[in-house]
């Protein structure tokens, strides 16, 4: 038996150069902690919940390398360990671990991921639902994160639509070109209401002049 630096390991080798590696919390549990030098070796029988265990430890330290380059929902983070090779079971028991840790937290991540999008890339919430979804978050942590947020997106729509002006001028008063502009604004995930409302401001032509179009 070896005891990690830190403490928080526990690797255990076997007489035909296996080694099992797991965590304190584990170890304690299977009253392995308080093993000392006098007491080695020792017969444990139970070789596939050393491995499982081990496992589950490997996968946890994965789920943890990768969340030092990047916030990660555990959706992502289960679909990285599948890849990797990991169990349905291990990737469960890994992410259980991190979320009871306070390592994960969707429905926090998600708010800021929101908010971020939306303040970034000026997407509307269409687009923000869309990329979330991607990204793996739930329906009900993105609703959630929508209400929390409570982002102005007239606001963004009109900083948005200044800001493509910029690169490219729209000629209002030409119907084909208001009809390319808002098919354009609507795939950065606003309605055509919202749109029609937010580019009266934009020229003299009545309401209806938009809505039609």
């Amino acid at each position: 038996m070896k005891i990690s630096a830190g403490g928080g390991e526990y690797s255990f080798f076997t007489e035909d150069g296996g080694r099992y590696t797991i965590s304190v919390a584990d170890a304690k549990r299977l009253s392995l902690a308080d093993l000392c030098a006098d007491d080695l070796p020792i017969e444990f029988e139970d070789d596939e919940l050393m491995e499982f265990l081990s496992s589950k430890l490997s996968a946890i330290k994965y789920c943890t390398y990768l969340m030092s380059f990047s916030d990660k929902s555990e959706s992502a983070l289960k679909r990285k360990m599948r890849e990797k090779g990991y169990s349905s079971h291990i990737a469960d028991e890994a992410l259980s671990v991190l979320r009871n840790s306070g390592f994960t937290d969707d429905g926090g991540l998600c708010v800021k991921k929101y908010q971020a999008i939306a303040i970034s890339k000026l997407y509307g919430p269409h687009r923000i639902k869309a990329e979330l979804i991607a990204k793996g978050f739930s329906t009900q942590d993105i609703n959630h994160a929508q209400n929390v947020c409570c982002v102005d997106f007239d606001k963004l729509l009109s900083e948005l639509i200044q800001k493509l002006l910029k690169s490219k001028k729209v000629d209002f008063s030409n119907r084909e070109e208001i009809t390319k502009f808002k098919a354009k604004l609507s795939r950065y995930g606003y309605s055509f209401d919202t749109i029609n409302a937010v580019l009266t401001h934009y020229c003299d032509c009545d309401d209806g002049f938009y809505e039609d179009y």
